[in-house]
């Protein structure tokens, strides 16, 4: 495979060809872009770095199956669930478009069966700066203070 564009730290790969202490078959995540055509990525359990070529992996894209807390989960019907924990063979999941509260346990196979993960690009995120936050309230920015849930 050719070097993608738009890497970001975290990237995920399958390695394809043993090379440099890393085995066929392993995912493996991009610790940065430094630029060159053999970067640094960290094994599975980021204990442990190690310099890669892009003609020795593939993409890896995320299933379902590989759903970390926090992930959000869509059923057939088109609900939204967020994955509140996560064990070896199963997942906690939260109500249907209700991320705060717990709705059932579902394994891996479950899963797989009901729902698809949804793509990072669909799940928004508002960013604001203290300034804008402020305006909108209409109070002092140096008198702003934003708690934390």
């Amino acid at each position: 495979m050719q070097k993608p564009t738009n890497l970001k730290a975290g990237d995920k790969f399958r390695v394809i060809e043993r090379y440099n202490g890393l085995k066929l078959g392993e995912i493996i995540s991009l610790e940065r872009d430094d630029g060159t055509e053999n970067p640094y990525f960290w094994n599975a359990d980021k204990s442990d770095c190690h310099s890669m070529y892009f003609s020795k992996l593939e993409p890896y894209a995320k299933t379902v199956r590989d759903a970390q807390v926090g992930d959000i989960v869509v059923d057939n019907s088109g609900h939204e669930r967020m994955v509140l924990e996560r064990w070896h063979n199963s997942v906690l999941l939260s109500a249907s478009d209700n991320f705060r509260n717990a709705y059932d346990t579902y394994t891996f196979y479950e899963l797989e069966e009901d729902y698809t993960l949804k793509a990072e690009s669909e799940v928004k995120q508002t960013v604001l700066t203290m300034a804008q936050i402020a305006e909108k309230f209409g109070v002092d920015v140096s008198k702003l203070k934003i708690a934390k849930e």
